[in-house]
């Protein structure tokens, strides 16, 4: 520290007296000298270092942060939708379905039910399955007899329900012959038939229908040898009629098992009914 007065080094820290103003001299300290007496004031020496260290963590944590924003990959903007991009199948179907072909009246209905491009509506689901089930659409026979079982945009009705999906399983539907086992087991819309069930199980089975398997298993555990000798005869009397169609896929929807696939309308060969 120098003098300000004769420059003498010969400096020391001074004490405040009773009649200063301290806020006046905020962030100063009084000092005098030795040699000339003088007392003036100086910025004190811990403000200069905390000013000192406030910059220095002020430049770290810019270093820093430029090299998060260096490293940082660039956001990616998707482009704006145009307006043939927007729905495109909702507006092909509804275009499609004009024609009256089953296969676009079928797409039409899964188009209103849970996870399809138009807001659920089980009257349309109903409506579109009833014209492409009534053209021979397995698919669409099998879950119009669901929307019945369940009662979804119709009344509930155990027979129709019965009476559609066993249409399905005879095309070789596996999701139809399972359900239609179901219904023989429980005699739920038809006459209850434990050899009938144990057939339609055992020819969802076989087609890799897991619940199948499970559902053959469980009503053999009702039936005597007998009884399951005679299903297994009737499950291997059922001949498929190859299809002329491609692969059919199957879609699972959330809504009460219902399933989305395009089925082939060729008829297959029915079993022939057990003895009652």
């Amino acid at each position: 520290m120098i003098c300000t007065r004769c420059e003498s080094m010969n400096v020391r820290r001074s004490s405040w007296k009773k009649n200063e103003d301290h806020m006046s001299h905020f962030l100063y300290a009084p000092y005098r000298c030795r040699d000339c007496k003088h007392r003036f004031f100086k910025l004190s020496g811990s403000f200069k270092l905390s000013v000192i260290a406030s910059l220095g963590l002020l430049a770290s944590v810019g270093f820093f942060v430029t090299i998060y924003l260096l490293s940082k990959p660039d956001p990616v903007i998707p482009s704006p939708l145009i307006a043939h991009e927007i729905k495109p199948s909702r507006i092909l179907i509804l275009e499609k379905v004009k024609q009256g072909k089953a296969d676009d009246q079928y797409a039409a209905g899964l188009m209103y039910m849970p996870g399809g491009d138009a807001s659920v509506n089980y009257q349309e689901v109903l409506k579109w399955f009833d014209l492409a089930a009534k053209q021979g659409h397995a698919g669409a026979e099998f879950n119009l007899g669901l929307l019945y079982r369940n009662g979804r945009g119709v009344l509930q009705d155990f027979t129709a329900a019965a009476q559609w999906i066993e249409k399905a399983a005879h095309k070789g539907y596996p999701e139809a012959q399972y359900q239609l086992g179901t219904f023989y087991k429980t005699g739920e819309g038809i006459q209850r038939d434990l050899t009938q069930a144990y057939v339609w199980y055992n020819l969802a089975a076989a087609q890799g229908y897991e619940p199948g398997i499970s559902g053959r298993d469980n009503v053999a555990n009702l039936m005597n040898a007998d009884q399951i000798l005679k299903a297994q005869t009737l499950s291997r009397n059922f001949k498929l009629t190859p299809s002329n169609h491609g692969e059919d896929k199957t879609l699972g929807v959330n809504d009460e098992n219902l399933v989305k696939k395009n089925s082939p309308d060729t008829s297959l060969k029915q079993p022939p009914q057990p003895e009652r």
